[in-house]
This record gives C-alpha cells, structure tokens and sequence, in this order.
C-alpha cells in the first residue's frame, strides 16, 4: 500500500510538467501528480488546455498564476501550433528545473520536444505513458525515441497492453486521481454542489467535460434524461455555461451520483471506477486517445456500460436506477496512483543520480 510519505520542502528542487493537450485530462492527470510533489518541492506545469483559465484566479501581472500549489505556464489554445511550439522551446530553456514530466505526448503534442530534448540530457526526463493511437506510436518511430531520451516511462493506471509498455524500465501505477479519499466531500455537501436538498432523491450527473463541438449532444442527452425520468434529478456538469454546474474538480460532485453518463476519457472512467459509480460512457473519437479500447479494460466491466446512443444511454440508466440501493454515507475508499508516481520519480531520481 502505497501511503504519502511527509517530506521537508526543497525549495532548490522544481519539477516541471509538460501537459499540452486539449480537454481536461492532460492538466487534470497533471495537476493530481503536482499537487501532490507541490507538498516537497516547486512543481511548474505547462498548459494549453482551454479549460485553464477556470481555474486560475485572476492573478496578478507580476506573479505566477497558481493551482493547487503548482505553478502555471499558461499557453492560450488559440495559438497557433508555431507560436505553441515557440512558447515550449522558450520555456524549457529559460526555467531552473531539476525533471521535466512530459505527459503523453513524448515528441511534444507539435513535434517541438525532438529538438528540445537533446539539450537537456544533464536533467532527468520522465514520460507518462497514457493509452496512444498505436499508428501514432510507429509513424514517428516512439520505441526508439522514448527508449533514447527518457529515463524512465511510468503507465497511470492504463493496463499493461499499451504500445510502449514493452520497453525496459516501465513503471506501473494505479490510475491518477485529483483527490485522495479522505479530502472528498461528505455526501451531504457533494449532493449540495449539485444543488440538491433531500438526501434519498435518485441523480444522475451528464458529464460533458470534453470537446466544445460535443457539449449539444450531451446537452440534448440531459434534456431527454428529463423526459425520460421526470422524477429523478438530472444535472449537467460542464464548465462551458454559466447555465450548467461548473464545480471543479468534478469527482467531488460525481461522489453524490447514483450513475454519470460522460465521455470514456481517462478522468471520467477512472474517477467513477474509484468511487464506485455506474458509468455510462460513449467511446468519443480523438486522434491520440482510443476510449473505445479503454471501456474494455476487465478490471472496468462491473462499473462501465459502454453505449453508442442516446437510446442505449436511456436504457443503461433505466436498468443502473432499478438495481439502485442507498449509497453509504461514508467515503469510498481508493489508492491513489498519483501517490505512487510521486514517489516512483523520487526514486528514479535517486537511482540516476540526481
């Protein structure tokens, strides 16, 4: 059992964190890991989620925008892929580091990191290896890349089946969740984020954190839900309007729901696996990610329908409603893998010498 181990703060050791990637899932995975490391050293994460600026709070010019203890290297998601790229290079070049984390994307999300990474051979380089297209992983020749410039590749809970999980040295964690169980919410207060008063009313929360272009489907989907089962509560959770809930981080309002119905990206299912909710997941398409491939993980099957429809979803929800029985008022339990991560880096560190 992996447990937080409470280290003195080193404030000469900076880890710093690239998360490029659209959604929530590159910063979110990335902020569960540095909030955590933020508690022993200075973490920096680079972004350029468009889901960022909820969670910066206005800071001031001359000062660092900040999340959960971690510093933010904030790239607008407008910029156009020269700038982004320009923005990185700058970056990683002009900041004190002593481990640079690059999630997912081991070139960079633009290509920019196969000039960059070669000049920083002096710094421990860890790679995250979430679930990749594996066409993506032979076209730019990844095996060989990866085993070249990192010390060391970390899997967040995606299985052992993944295109680069044969390379020497891969560390395995369980899945990277932004809260650990005892900082969730008591179910009173995660039943009150989505603005319910009884205590025993049935809810089901439509998790729509994911692509702009997807937030009318999921928004047609809760009204359909409403139709469907007039006498339950629906809730939209979505940052995208001021009409919707917008609580962050979402697991703390998930905790209260009897079923979810969202994306199968990696928040989403793991968050709902960690606290036993029923997921009800569409495989959404993305260019890196393959959701389809992660709804039929086995250690997913008691806790994940997969559906194609809205239809299917309605059906899905009409049968996770009729098996329902009181959900306890104690906190679900969990490992958190991103406790293990932070401590897996601690001791390659070591282990190379740094």
């Amino acid at each position: 059992m992996w447990r937080m181990v409470h280290l003195p703060k080193d404030e000469n050791e900076t880890w710093l964190i690239y998360a490029l990637g659209g959604g929530w899932g590159h910063l979110n995975r990335a902020l569960s890991l540095g909030r955590i490391a933020a508690r022993y050293r200075r973490v920096e994460i680079i972004t350029n989620s468009p889901y960022a600026h909820h969670l910066l709070l206005q800071p001031k010019p001359s000062s660092a925008p900040e999340i959960s203890g971690c510093h933010i290297h904030f790239i607008s998601p407008t910029a156009g892929l020269e700038s982004t790229c320009q923005q990185v290079e700058q970056i990683l070049c002009n900041t004190n580091y002593n481990c640079l984390i690059v999630d997912t994307f081991p070139r960079g999300l633009g290509g920019e990191l196969v000039k960059i990474l070669p000049q920083l051979e002096s710094i421990p380089r860890i790679f995250i290896h979430r679930d990749l297209n594996p066409e993506y992983v032979q076209v730019k020749n990844l095996h060989s890349f990866v085993q070249q410039h990192f010390n060391t590749i970390i899997v967040p809970g995606e299985g052992v089946d993944l295109p680069l999980a044969d390379l020497p040295g891969v560390q395995h964690t369980l899945p990277w969740i932004i809260r650990n169980p005892e900082e969730l919410p008591e179910l009173k207060t995660a039943r009150s984020l989505l603005q319910l008063n009884q205590l025993d009313n049935p809810v089901v929360v439509v998790c729509a954190a994911g692509n702009l272009v997807e937030q009318p489907f999921f928004t047609n989907l809760a009204t359909q839900l409403t139709t469907a089962f007039p006498h339950i509560a629906i809730r939209h959770l979505s940052p995208h309007s001021p009409a919707h809930i917008n609580h962050y981080p979402g697991i703390e309002c998930l905790l209260a729901a009897d079923a979810v119905i969202g994306g199968a990206g990696y928040n989403t299912v793991y968050e709902c696996a960690a606290l036993g909710v029923p997921l009800v997941a569409f495989a959404l398409p993305r260019i890196y990610d393959r959701q389809q491939r992660r709804l039929q993980r086995d250690n997913l099957a008691n806790c994940v329908w997969g559906v194609d429809n809205s239809k299917e979803a309605i059906a899905a929800i009409q049968k996770i409603l009729s098996m329902r029985s009181p959900k306890p008022h104690s906190c679900p339990y969990y490992q958190n893998g991103a406790i293990q991560a932070e401590q897996l880096i601690r001791t390659t560190l070591v282990k190379f010498g740094f």
